[in-house]
């Protein structure tokens, strides 16, 4: 299968949306209880998504992983560091979000969306980014680890109202320029 990696666009909102949803709920089965996963939503994820898309941060990059039928499949979104992590992640920018359909893993997609965000982020003289993961995620954690990432504090988050602990990875982001 061909995949095209490309700047997200206002019209793949809703493919945006629906990775992000089907993502939580393929990549969280194992960590989330049901009721959580079941009250995600592909129109509450959209009114997020449309909002990021109004009001774009020219440093950020959103990048969208599509089949050659043009379904979106996976995306990464990253930007300069939000205040409210700034502190204990301890980075210059943030991955906000990855996701990939699990039919599509572990074909380098994922790898290419990271690459992607990271070369962007790096040219806009951001020299680290960081992100949180499950701590109980290991297969997430093994590839940050083959991207270059260190593994950070912990911190416990409430997701859907389960309380779970999240671990950053750092990444260098000088070396990619």
């Amino acid at each position: 299968m061909t995949i095209l990696v490309r700047e997200a666009v206002e019209a793949d909102v809703e493919g945006i949306a629906r990775v992000h949803v089907q993502g939580w709920r393929e990549s969280y089965k194992d960590f989330l209880s049901p009721e959580a996963l079941a009250g995600l939503s592909v129109e509450e994820r959209m009114r997020m998504w449309q909002g990021a898309f109004a009001r774009p941060d020219p440093r950020a990059k959103t990048l969208v992983a599509e089949t050659g039928a043009g379904e979106i499949v996976g995306f990464a979104s990253g930007g300069p560091i939000r205040s409210e992590t700034a502190e204990l992640l301890g980075t210059e920018a943030e991955i906000f979000a990855i996701y990939l359909l699990d039919r599509v893993k572990r074909q380098g997609i994922g790898r290419r969306l990271m690459t992607g965000v990271f070369d962007h982020l790096g040219g806009q003289g951001l020299g680290s980014a960081g992100l949180w993961v499950l701590k109980d995620n290991l297969s997430a954690r093994r590839f940050y680890e083959t991207l270059g990432g260190t593994p950070g504090p912990e911190q416990t988050f409430d997701v859907r109202g389960q309380n779970v602990v999240e671990i950053a990875y750092r990444f260098a982001l000088a070396q990619r320029v």
